[in-house]
Formats: C-alpha cells, structure tokens, sequence
C-alpha cells in the first residue's frame, strides 16, 4: 500500500509548540524522540516516588505511579498494536502509521499520571478544598474578590485535577531550555489529554467530565486542537486507547497491590468479586473465567488471562464504534455492557469496598490531606503580598520586613519560577486586569511547586514547616 492522507494521517501531527532544531527523516523517529523527552524529565521520574494507592510505601513490590505507567504503556503497546494492525489489514493504515500509533499511545500512557500531586486524589481534593475555602482569602488588597475576572480565572483551582496539570505540566513547567517545555508533538499532547474541555465550560458527556486543561493553557489546547483539526469539546482518537490501558492494568494492579499487602488473599477476592458479580448480574455466569486450579496465583490465573480477555474485547469495540471513535464523541472504550467491561467495572467495585477503604489505605489520605493542606497554608503568605513585593522577591531584590517570605519563597522550584516569569511576559502591565492576572499565575506558581513534589518530600516539608523536624538538604 502506497503514501495516501488519511484520517489518521491528520491525526499523527509531527508540529511542536516551537520548530525543533534537529531535522529528522521520518514522523516515528519524532515520536521516538518525544518518548525521550518524557522518560528523562524530572517530572517522570518523580513517579517512582508517588503513591499508586500506598503513599510512602516500603515495600518495593507496591507499584508506584512510574510502575504503573510502564505497565499502562505496556497494554497500551498490546492494545494499539493490534488496532493497527487490523486497520492496516483493511487498507486504513500504511505500514508506516502502524508503526506511528503505537508510539503516540505509548509516549501517552507514560504521560497520563504526569500531573498528579503527591498524595494522588487526596492530594487533589485538598488542593480543590484549599483553592475554595482559603485562597480567595489572601488576595491582596486592592482586588476585588467579587470581580468577574478573578471568579473566572479561579475555576482552575477549584477544579485543580492531575490531568490539566499534567498538560501544564509538559507544555510549559520544563523551562530548562525555553519556556515551551518538553516541547512534544501535537500528536502526542492531545492523545495525553484525557478529557476535552476547559476548567470552568460546564461538563456535557463523559468525555468532558472533567476539566483537560486550565485557562492558562487555553490558547494552547485550541490551537493545537485547530492544527491536527479536532473539533472542540471532541477526544483525539487515539486517547481512548490509552484511557483502555489505563483502565485495565489499574484494576489489575490495584488488585495485586492489596494482596502484596495482605489486605486480601485470592480466595478472598474471588470471593468478593462473585459477590459483587451476582449483585450486579444475578442472571449471568462468570464460571467460564474462573481459575480452575486449587491453589490461585493472583498474577498467572486472573489478572494475566483477564487482561488478555479485555484487550481483545477492547480491540473488537474499537471496530465497531471506529466512526464515533474517529469523530471523538465516543464515550469510552470499555464497554460495560460486554462481559470483560461488567468483569472490570466489578473489579473497581471490590476495590473501591475493600481496598480503599482499607485502615492503610485511609491513614494514608488523611495524612496526605493534612500534608498539602498545611504546606499551603504556610505558602498563603506569598499570596498576600502586593504585586510589586511579590516581584521583588522573584527579581532578587531587597525587602523589608519579608524574612519568612523570601525564605518560603526560595524554596519554590526555579523552573516553576522562570514558568511564572514566562507567562508575566505576556501579560500587559497597563492593563487593569494586571494585578488579578499576575496573582492567578501567581496561585498556579504555588500549585505547580506543590504538585511536583512527591509523596516523601511533601512530608518533609510540612514537617519542617511546622517546625516538627529540621530538613536536609
């Protein structure tokens, strides 16, 4: 099969944010490069000290974010492999776009955690707490709380989530080089972006649930959305094959995590999934899935054989809503309707009774909630200060009566700092919406350094903040 456009031609865009300086000969050895960047950015390998489900975990056993991404990119590799494949048998692909596939959903499913807090969505929900209840209240003088511009521009805290921060995250918080981060292809940034839509757009289906990216990236998500001709509020295709992975290797894991730590056996999980299962679906069988050996291996007779099941399941469901998947108005991939969809949709339900709410497990929330919500109460001071004592501290110069906040201050990540000095640049000073603006990237600015803090860190850090035990460098 010969060099022909297809659809999935415009879909595998090589464009970055700003032209690479190196030229290379062909779109895979782009996407190649873009799995470069990400596996030797900071921001990666900060996973291997966020939790999964266990925060602070001595067993190295227990997956970490970076574990479990590996293990998505895993099945996302299976998956888009033999979509690809299939699509290249029916004349769709050339062999090149097989190829080309797969990368962008690999390069994806490494990037999907990329933007969680430490503490996962406990982590969040302080932050989303924090941002409602305590933020607005140190605004500094002069700004009116009640201004339209402000309420707008705060939705991007009160929907503070991983995934708009992991778009921020590699589309403008790696500034080492410049202030277009890790500068990846389009093809790669929006099959990374899980959700479709904006903080503050009202959600409209499953695929808009939940905010994609903040205002402060905006600009960006719509024109990289007009390059590769994704219709606003519409999913990039090739995401939900990453959402897939995600969704399989999570319920598998979460699993074998919660019998690495003896929080459940095998027998007790079977148990506890038929259960679940005849609750759920008393007229059907699952007999034909079941281990038929008297001593189960968790990892050999479920959750090997199980995700063989889904992602043929899983492949087959892609073909028939292919045109709804093309036009990314589909909802999802896994389809709960089918019986590998019902299979995993139990699984979450074992877990969600069993292992999250487990005695580690809720310890764990309660201290990373305390954790995140007393580092920025401290960090509250910085918020306070006026525009131009803010930008004292940020230029180095001298400051009167400011010794804890420039010492608070010195402790945020520069590359954070040269974002926020980066996006001031655009702003227009004369502007009377100045001030609100410059205190909005100002809140980002916190949130960014906190969000790329891991687990242990962050315990550091609030213990010395509260003055519970000194930190080393």
């Amino acid at each position: 099969m010969g060099k022909k456009e297809n659809k999935y031609s415009q879909l595998l865009c090589v464009d970055r944010l700003r032209t690479s300086s190196i030229k290379r000969g062909s779109k895979i050895d782009e996407f190649y490069s873009d799995r470069s960047r990400i596996i030797y950015s900071s921001s990666f390998r900060r996973l291997l000290q966020k939790a999964q489900v266990f925060s602070l975990e001595p067993n190295a056993s227990v997956r970490t974010r970076l574990t479990h991404s590996l293990e998505v990119s895993d099945i996302g590799r299976t998956l888009s492999n033999q979509i690809a494949s299939r699509l290249y048998a029916e004349r769709k692909l050339d062999a090149d776009q097989m190829q080309e596939i797969v990368a962008v959903v690999e390069n994806a499913c490494l990037l999907h955690d990329i933007g969680n807090p430490p503490f996962g969505h406990f982590g969040e929900i302080a932050i989303r707490d924090w941002a409602k209840n305590k933020a607005i209240e140190a605004i500094p003088e002069g700004i009116s709380k009640k201004d339209k511009l402000l309420n707008k521009l705060m939705e991007d805290f009160y929907e503070f989530d991983g995934n708009p921060q992991g778009f921020r995250t590699i589309t403008k918080l790696h500034t080492d080089y410049d202030q277009y981060s890790l500068n990846l292809t389009y093809a790669t940034l929006l099959c990374a972006l899980k959700y479709s839509r904006v903080a503050g757009e009202p959600p409209k289906s499953e695929i808009t649930k939940k905010a994609g990216c903040f205002l402060s990236e905006k600009d960006i998500f719509e024109d990289i959305c007009n390059t590769v001709g994704i219709e606003l509020h519409h999913r990039y295709p090739l995401t939900y094959i990453m959402e897939a992975a995600d969704d399989i290797a999570y319920c598998m894991s979460d699993i074998a995590d919660g019998i690495e730590k003896r929080i459940l056996n095998e027998d007790i999980f079977i148990k506890e999934f038929l259960s679940e299962w005849d609750k759920a679906y008393p007229r059907e069988t699952i007999q034909d899935i079941l281990p038929k050996n008297d001593k189960v291996s968790f990892g050999r007779d479920i959750s090997v054989p199980w995700s063989r099941k889904a992602v043929s399941e899983t492949v087959e469901n892609y073909f028939e809503r292919e045109n709804d998947i093309l036009n990314g108005v589909a909802d999802s991939l896994i389809n709960r309707n089918k019986p590998m969809g019902r299979v995993l949709e139990t699984i979450k339900k074992v877990s969600r009774r069993i292992l999250y709410s487990s005695f580690d497990a809720e310890n764990i929330e309660l201290t990373g909630y305390a954790v995140i919500t007393g580092i920025l109460r401290h960090y509250e001071r910085l918020l306070s200060l006026s525009n131009d004592e803010f930008l004292k501290l940020v230029n180095g110069e001298k400051t009167a009566n400011l010794d804890v906040e420039r010492r608070l201050f010195n402790r945020l990540g520069h590359r954070y700092v040269s974002a926020y000095t980066y996006a001031l640049e655009g702003l227009k000073k004369e502007n009377h919406e100045y001030a609100i603006q410059e205190w909005w990237l100002r809140v980002h600015l916190l949130l960014d350094h906190v969000s790329g803090m891991t687990d242990e860190y962050a315990l550091e850090t609030y213990q010395m903040l509260e003055g519970i035990k000194l930190m080393h460098k």
